[in-house]
């Protein structure tokens, strides 16, 4: 699973930022081919007065996607489309308020334990 830093307006429920979560949870394992147990997520609310998304006002949310470089561009976009169409059904956050910025790295910039590149270790 990519990590995922999903930002959110500050002072939501836990039931709210939980459906967010889920929700791009479903849609990283629908489109991006990542295992259902391999869910890495940080969940963060920010005061609205620090939230800018040029004038975009109510709900909104920016996901942050660090993976490992190969995903297909088509994948990408399918990510986009169907983390869109999730979040509006559940919280409700209006697609036109969702901003989606995926960032690449190698294999040897994971460690998720021990100190150790677990990606490349077995090499």
């Amino acid at each position: 699973m990519p990590l995922v830093r999903i930002s959110v307006l500050q002072n939501k429920s836990d039931a709210y930022r939980e459906a967010v979560a889920d929700s791009v949870n479903e849609a990283v394992i629908d489109t991006l081919d990542f295992p259902p147990n391999d869910r890495y997520q940080l969940v963060q609310g920010i005061a609205s007065r620090d939230f800018e998304l040029q004038e975009r006002e109510g709900d909104r949310a920016v996901l942050e996607l660090t993976m490992r470089a190969g995903q297909a561009q088509e994948d990408k976009e399918a990510f986009y489309a169907r983390a869109a169409e999730l979040l509006k059904q559940d919280p409700g956050i209006p697609s036109e308020n969702l901003m989606i910025v995926i960032t690449e790295n190698g294999e040897e910039d994971w460690s998720f334990r021990d100190g150790i590149a677990q990606f490349i270790a077995s090499r």
